[in-house]
């Protein structure tokens, strides 16, 4: 994919995002999910070309942790918790994946992981979802004790 293409998409994942933003701000969370879906696809896409990111300084972690987040967020508000656990999840072992198979060191992701964590912690608590009946929590804990 070109440079130019990269760009747009980045470009085009942030229009995306402001616009579903003030979709949920004004409490429109249907409109907001769908943006916000469009977004995470752009994102994903970026994932997938993850070098030509690194070097056109596109924050391709940033992008698809906003994505993850928007989601988990909006899906909370229509009360759909297991969906909005699903991405929060996601963002966890997005960044797990980043650590285990790029070339980056574990120190430039350990804030967003700490972040992400507390989020789902947050999450489960506030739903009361008990984590030892959430089957990916130990495998989870494993990982992340691995990579530390």
């Amino acid at each position: 994919m070109s440079d130019t293409c990269m760009n747009h998409l980045e470009r085009y994942w942030k229009t995306l995002t402001v616009s579903s933003n003030e979709n949920f701000n004004q409490k429109n969370y249907l409109e907001a999910l769908k943006g916000y879906k469009e977004a995470m696809y752009r994102a994903e896409v970026l994932n997938n070309h993850w070098e030509l990111c690194v070097q056109l300084k596109i924050p391709v972690i940033q992008v698809f942790l906003i994505s993850c987040n928007n989601l988990a967020y909006t899906y909370e508000e229509l009360h759909q918790l297991d969906l909005a656990q699903k991405f929060l999840k996601r963002a966890i072992y997005f960044l797990i994946h980043v650590m285990e198979h790029n070339d980056i060191a574990a120190s430039d992701v350990q804030a967003d992981l700490k972040q992400a964590l507390l989020t789902y912690a947050d999450f489960t608590q506030r739903h009361q979802r008990n984590k030892a009946t959430d089957s990916t929590w130990d495998a989870l804990m494993q990982t992340l004790t691995k990579n530390q």
